[in-house]
């Protein structure tokens, strides 16, 4: 008897000194019969009294956050502990001033005074399953942007193996988790071609080998995959080792821009090509417009020599007979005439890079058909001063007014 009450006595000490919250539960009644201080000041219950006979329903909500019912779901934990001896699990529950506050909680059941008590212990849960809580909040975040993202997005773990595909992989190539259970699977379907894969294999080793030196973003690769139905896309792949361990692959489809920039590079290539013919057509048509102005130069040249030797010389025979005045009047027309026909002709060939004027342009065209000073006088009636005065003048502007140089000879020369 002495042994039981030392026993119980010693009990009592764990109990009521334990620096976590225990509870004594009547496993027939589910009511708290005892509880120690630190379960009080927990609960922030001001006196014993008020938590006694409490039962745990009445401090809990009434679902638990997994949607069980919290007097069914602790009635269960109970026959397990009264069945098996003991059982431990997570629970929510209101402090006495309304705070949601999470416990894991052991029942034990120990035989007092011929009864079923459950000895019961919390320790106090809450921070860490607020911080459960927040990274479960995250990853839903990132697992529905990586689910909704415009990449096809892939996971696989250590091994390779993969784990997770996004709906956009799906969609992109065809395959799911069953058609590609790990990296090998993907190799041999995606890539289909012997050599074509063996770079591919190599390209995506480089990268495992860099991460394991310095776990880092991988090289940037743009491949041709095969689809699930045979159809063959260019894509951008960018590998990415997580703090995990786990790799992470993301695959842009740039089919159409390959595309896009082909026809473009061809279109570039076909429109050098088209400059480089007119460039040789230009330089044909130059030639040929040369040619033409050289043979319409020698044209006007032909004119001007025939009319010069075989038209003008018999004028001035006729001017030297006797003809009565209305024919000389006829012969003066007619040599006048042909000399404003042909002058424009003597300004193209000789005298048009020459400044001369009008009255010059006359009087160069006389002298360089062997007429004297006193007979340009005469044809243009003025002075032989005058003649003489744009005789210099025409000298001048050709450059050879200070040289010994016959005036007639160098305008023949033009």
């Amino acid at each position: 008897m002495n042994v039981m009450n030392e026993s119980e006595e010693r009990f009592k000490i764990l109990f009521e000194r334990s620096i976590d919250p225990a509870f004594l539960l009547d496993g027939d009644t589910c009511t708290y019969i005892d509880c120690n201080e630190a379960a009080l000041k927990f609960l922030r219950c001001p006196a014993k009294e008020q938590a006694s006979g409490l039962h745990p329903v009445s401090i809990s909500p009434e679902r638990q956050p997994d949607g069980s019912v919290s007097s069914e779901k602790i009635r269960e934990l109970i026959d397990t502990a009264l069945r098996e001896g003991a059982v431990r699990f997570e629970w929510n529950h209101h402090t006495f001033d309304g705070k949601d506050v999470w416990v894991d909680i052991s029942f034990t059941v120990v035989p007092f005074r011929g009864r079923q008590i459950i000895y019961t212990l919390w320790r106090n849960i809450t921070k860490r399953k607020t911080i459960e809580e927040k990274l479960a909040t995250e990853m839903q975040r990132s697992l529905a942007v990586i689910e909704n993202a415009p990449s096809g997005i892939v996971l696989l773990d250590e091994k390779r193996n993969y784990t997770y595909m996004n709906a956009k992989f799906q969609e992109l190539f065809g395959y799911d988790l069953q058609d590609l259970p790990d990296e090998n699977a993907w190799f041999a379907k995606a890539y289909p071609d012997p050599e074509y894969r063996s770079r591919v294999i190599a390209a995506w080793q480089r990268d495992i080998d860099g991460f394991a030196i310095s776990p880092r973003e991988g090289a940037q690769w743009t491949f041709t995959v095969t689809c699930k139905d045979g159809q063959e896309k260019t894509v951008h792949i960018i590998h990415v080792q997580l703090p995990t361990g786990e790799y992470m692959k993301a695959y842009e489809d740039i089919t159409e821009q390959k595309k896009a920039e082909e026809l473009l590079k061809n279109r570039e290539a076909e429109l050098e090509i088209k400059s480089a013919n007119l460039q040789d057509m230009n330089a044909a048509l130059k030639v040929l417009l040369n040619q033409r102005e050289n043979d319409k130069a020698e044209l006007e040249a032909k004119i001007v020599r025939n009319v010069s030797k075989l038209v003008l010389p018999y004028i001035d025979e006729l001017k030297q007979c006797r003809l009565d005045p209305p024919c000389t009047a006829h012969v003066d027309v007619i040599e006048t005439n042909l000399k404003h026909i042909i002058s424009p002709f003597l300004e193209k060939l000789g005298l048009r890079r020459v400044d001369l004027t009008p009255r010059e342009m006359k009087i160069a065209d006389l002298i360089k058909s062997g007429k004297t000073t006193k007979e340009i006088s005469q044809l243009l009636q003025m002075s032989s001063a005058a003649v003489n005065f744009h005789r210099n003048n025409i000298r001048r502007k050709l450059g050879i007014n200070n040289q010994k140089v016959n005036l007639a000879a160098y305008l023949s020369s033009l």
